[in-house]
């Protein structure tokens, strides 16, 4: 028997909308998703206030991060990875650029790409900032034991899973 297609997460009649999740009980304050967000708007305005004093953003410390972990080094990967428009990931690279955190060049092998790379300058502030997220995150996840810290991982990895159909 051939086997079934797995339904693409944008196509909504493929999925039966009460399981696990019943839009007849559906509470925000209690949604899942709401909670994911509310979490991840908690973190980010954190790590957001710690790095406010190496004088660049959170996008821009996540960029740096990003780009010394493999996770792009093109625009249209940092925008993939970003989960944002071009013209912001323009408009950031630009102003990291400014600041010398960051260089862009167009690839020789094919001029409408862009290749992004961290300066020198860029790599000394990188430094700081496992211990600026390490901090946000202790803070955050005080109490959690490390097998529910690998539980709670594991669950967002499933849930990034499935949605890369």
């Amino acid at each position: 028997m051939p086997e079934q297609p797995s339904p693409q997460p944008h196509d909504p009649s493929a999925f039966d909308d009460t399981h696990p999740f019943d839009p007849a009980q559906y509470r925000m304050g209690e949604s899942v998703g709401y909670l994911m967000a509310r979490a991840k708007n908690l973190l980010s305005h954190e790590v957001e206030l710690e790095v406010n004093d190496l004088d660049i953003t959170h996008a821009q410390a996540t960029c740096l991060m990003m780009l010394a972990a493999g996770r792009g080094n093109t625009v249209t990967d940092l925008g993939r990875e970003l989960n944002t428009d071009m013209g912001s990931v323009t408009r950031l690279l630009g102003r990291m650029e400014k600041r010398g955190l960051i260089e862009r060049q167009r690839s020789d092998a094919d001029r409408r790409v862009v290749d992004v790379s961290i300066t020198a300058a860029g790599r000394t502030l990188l430094e700081a900032l496992p211990r600026i997220y390490c901090r946000v995150l202790n803070r955050h996840f005080r109490g959690f034991s490390e097998a529910e810290l690998q539980t709670f991982r594991s669950m967002l990895h499933r849930i990034i899973g499935n949605n890369s159909g």
